[in-house]
């Protein structure tokens, strides 16, 4: 059985999502962390209601909380690290 002890995890998610789960959470800051456990679980639920399909409602709804999860660990992981954008220069905007 695997130990999900080391971070706090959702409270619904697929046993088979665990351990790639608990890697994208532990790589984010504990206030992030806890803002993705939150969204995370709120996109399975309400994914896996509105999927009319009985067969197809799992998957569904793993799909889309891991796809906000990866997106959420890439833009806020690199945020944390420090990453910024470069801001356009003014010559470079297109004339309206």
């Amino acid at each position: 059985m695997p130990d999900y002890h080391r971070t706090v995890m959702p409270p619904v998610f697929s046993e088979a999502d665990g351990e790639w789960i608990q890697k994208q959470l532990l790589s984010l800051a504990p206030a992030a962390r806890q803002k993705a456990v939150a969204r995370y679980a709120a996109v399975y639920v309400e994914t896996f209601e509105v999927e009319p399909v009985s067969f197809r409602k799992e998957n569904r709804a793993r799909h889309e909380a891991n796809v906000r999860l990866r997106l959420f660990v890439r833009n806020h992981g690199r945020a944390l690290q420090g990453y910024t954008a470069e801001p356009p220069l003014a010559e470079t905007q297109p004339r309206y």
